[in-house]
């Protein structure tokens, strides 16, 4: 069993810098769990301090029933495949996977039969006499994967394995991390600052900022209900529009004033009425933002961003920088005024003063 549950754990680098703080989750055993978050957030320092690479300040880690914080790297059952590949360069690809079985003096009938297995599944069956230097990205990569999979650990740790390989490239391996979680008994800690990795990916995500967790649920319902505006500009492309306005209500209910125009809510009279006259931040995704013809809300359009199957219109509305998505046939002008329409059933609705959400 390898469920592994951070308890209050925190980690202060030289006394006084904090990269990680108070983090509390529990990882179900063989979960696909994804740390997303931008550079610095505190992602790769809580996966090296699964793997024991660094110490535990304060709080307590444990992987199935064992507490161990100040247990060694060897015996914790857990692999990492990281960013740089991490290949010993002189060993053949053969001898890079079976490295880690010969330190444990498994019996070398078993070593060769691992390490063909393996290597047959991720298709480097042809490679196995090869030099890391004489392969490409994508297939250093799937060494390092077999690597780890050659030990049957308890634990993957994946350290943005993917952000040295091309687009297309990354698709394809993406796929192939998948399927390989799916076949293992292993539970998976995947880490990137790619928001396509952690949506595709992860049966959860957690969405951190300066070493604190913003946000832990499904990729969907951090999509659609983020609790704060840094996880819903931070999840989503192109990211969540947020524009200033005022609640106010009318006989008919509540309504936003945004440009001199309302838009009116559908949301609980409960949860507005607090904000009743006060400025609120109005947010909506791109695919929520209409050219109308019959739209009320002008905004002009800076650049449009032809992508094939749909263009970004990148506008300027009531102040601030807007995003919307719309079909790819369709044709603007630079510097057109285009009147807009926001949908109702998009708009998020969050606190001016402490970014937190207050309706969906």
């Amino acid at each position: 069993m390898a469920k592994i549950s951070f308890k209050n754990v925190s980690k202060i680098y030289n006394g006084e810098t904090e990269a990680v703080s108070n983090f509390s989750i529990d990882i179900a055993d063989k979960e696909f769990i994804v740390l997303v978050g931008p550079s610095g957030c505190g992602k790769s320092t809580v996966l090296r301090m699964i793997a024991g690479l660094e110490e535990i300040t304060a709080g307590e880690l444990y992987i199935g029933d064992r507490l161990v914080n100040d247990l060694p790297p060897k015996e914790r059952d857990v692999a990492m495949v990281f960013q740089n590949y991490a290949l010993y360069p002189h060993m053949t690809v053969y001898k890079n996977m079976a490295f880690a079985l010969e330190n444990r003096k498994v019996p070398k009938a078993e070593i060769d039969r691992k390490v063909r297995e393996v290597a047959k599944l991720l298709d480097i069956e042809h490679a196995l006499k090869r030099k890391p230097r004489t392969m490409s990205g994508g297939q250093r990569q799937r060494v390092a994967l077999g690597r780890a999979m050659v030990r049957d650990p308890a634990v993957f740790l994946l350290d943005e394995p993917l952000s040295n390989l091309d687009a297309k490239l990354r698709t394809s391996m993406r796929s192939e991390i998948i399927k390989l979680h799916k076949r293992s008994d292993s539970t998976f800690v995947y880490v990137t600052h790619d928001q396509t990795e952690a949506m595709t990916m992860g049966d959860r995500i957690v969405v951190m900022r300066d070493g604190v967790i913003q946000q832990a649920d499904t990729p969907q319902n951090v999509y659609r209900f983020p609790c704060n505006m840094f996880v819903a500009s931070f999840i989503g492309m192109p990211s969540m529009n947020f524009l200033p306005a005022t609640l106010a209500k009318d006989a008919y209910g509540y309504y936003l004033v945004l440009q001199d125009v309302g838009i009116r809510l559908d949301k609980a009279e409960t949860v507005l009425a607090p904000y009743l006259n006060r400025q609120v931040i109005m947010g909506i995704r791109p695919d929520g933002v209409r050219p109308d013809p019959q739209g009320v809300i002008r905004a002009k359009l800076e650049v449009a961003e032809p992508l094939g199957g749909e263009t970004h219109l990148h506008l300027y509305c009531c102040g601030e920088k807007i995003v919307a998505k719309v079909n790819g046939l369709a044709q603007y002008d630079p510097d057109q005024q285009i009147p807009l329409t926001f949908d109702a059933s998009h708009i998020h609705l969050f606190d001016a003063e402490t970014e937190t959400v207050i309706c969906h």
